[in-house]
C-alpha cells in the first residue's frame, strides 16, 4: 500500500495506471486539504511546473496511482509529464488525399475542424498520386515524409521567403517549412509527418534525426510547452534527467514541461522524428 506522505519533498518517479509518468519534487496534500480545496477526501501530490511549486503544478489523486521510485537527490527540482501514445490512442480521419492520423493537439480540447488549436502533430496517409492540401491561412507548417516521396508546388498566397517557390522534390526526413496560406499540390504516395502552428500565438520546429548507439542530446527550444517524439520504424532508449526509457517503434512519446533530454537507437540505423511547440 502507498503512504503518499512518505514523499513529501522528494523527488520521485510516479507511474500512473494509465501510463502515464510523472517525475519530479512532489508535494503532498493530506485528505483534510484535498476535501476543503478540491471536494475529494483523498490524498494526493502536486509536482511543480515552475519556480514556485505551488504557482503552477500537476495534481495526481492516490488511486491513480500504480507505482512510486525515489529518484536521486540531484534530480532538477520542476516536474516533467510524460505520456506513451500508441496506435489505439490516435484520432483517424479521412481527407481529400488519403487519411490523417492525429498524434496530438493543443489545447487538448480543440478540434482541428474548427481551426481553434495553437499547434496540432499529425500524420497523413497519402493514398493518390496526386492531391492538393487544406488551405490554411491561418497557420505555418513544416511537413517530411516518413515512407515514399512527394513533390510539392506552391502558389503564393503566403508570405514566407520561399512561399509559392516551384516543385520541391521531398525524400524520407526531407522537412519543408511552408505557410498554410499557400496554394499547395502534391504529387506522390507516401506517409508523411506533419506540425502546424498558429501564427503569431505558437512557436515551435519540426527535425528529423539520424540515432546511434551513443546517446545524442537533443536541441530544444527554451521555453517550449509540448515535445513530441516518433520513431516510426524502430526502438530508441530516451534519457530524461533522472532516468532512461524505451520508445517502442510506431509509438509516440508525448512530454511536458522538458528542458533536457538524450536519445539513443536500440538497434541502428535508426530515424526519429521531433516536434516541439510552445505558446508566445
Amino acid at each position: 500500500m502507498l503512504h503518499l506522505s512518505d514523499y513529501d519533498e522528494k523527488k520521485i518517479r510516479a507511474v500512473l495506471k494509465s501510463g502515464e509518468i510523472f517525475e519530479g519534487e512532489a508535494l503532498y496534500d493530506g485528505p483534510e486539504y484535498c476535501l476543503h480545496e478540491y471536494g475529494e477526501e483523498l490524498e494526493a501530490l502536486r509536482f511543480g511546473v515552475s519556480d514556485e511549486l505551488e504557482d503552477d503544478s500537476w495534481l495526481i489523486w492516490e488511486d491513480e496511482i500504480e507505482r512510486i521510485e525515489v529518484l536521486e537527490d540531484n534530480s532538477p527540482e520542476f516536474g516533467l509529464w510524460l505520456h506513451f501514445a500508441c496506435r489505439d490512442d490516435f484520432v483517424v480521419t479521412p481527407w481529400s488525399g488519403g487519411t490523417t492520423t492525429q498524434f496530438l493537439i493543443f489545447p487538448r480540447s480543440a478540434d482541428y475542424a474548427k481551426r481553434d488549436f495553437l499547434w496540432r502533430v499529425s500524420s497523413a496517409a497519402v493514398s493518390y498520386s496526386t492531391s492538393d492540401f487544406t488551405s490554411l491561412p491561418d497557420y505555418n507548417r513544416f511537413i517530411t515524409p516518413v515512407a515514399g516521396s512527394m513533390t510539392l508546388t506552391r502558389s503564393g498566397a503566403g508570405t514566407g521567403e520561399d512561399s509559392g517557390s516551384g516543385p520541391v522534390l521531398l525524400r524520407p526526413y526531407d522537412v519543408l517549412a511552408f505557410d498554410g496560406a499557400d496554394s499547395t499540390h502534391s504529387e506522390g504516395v507516401c506517409t508523411d509527418f506533419n506540425l502546424m502552428l498558429r501564427k503569431g500565438r505558437a512557436f515551435g520546429r519540426m527535425d528529423a534525426f539520424d540515432l546511434t548507439a551513443d546517446p545524442r542530446p537533443l536541441p530544444l527550444l527554451p521555453g517550449i510547452r509540448d515535445l513530441l517524439l516518433w520513431c516510426p520504424d524502430a526502438d530508441c532508449r530516451i534519457l530524461t534527467p533522472w532516468s532512461g526509457i524505451l520508445l517502442p517503434a510506431g509509438e509516440c512519446l508525448i512530454a511536458e514541461n522538458i528542458r533536457t533530454l538524450a536519445l539513443s537507437a536500440c538497434a541502428v540505423p535508426a530515424r526519429l522524428l521531433i516536434a516541439q511547440a510552445g505558446e508566445i
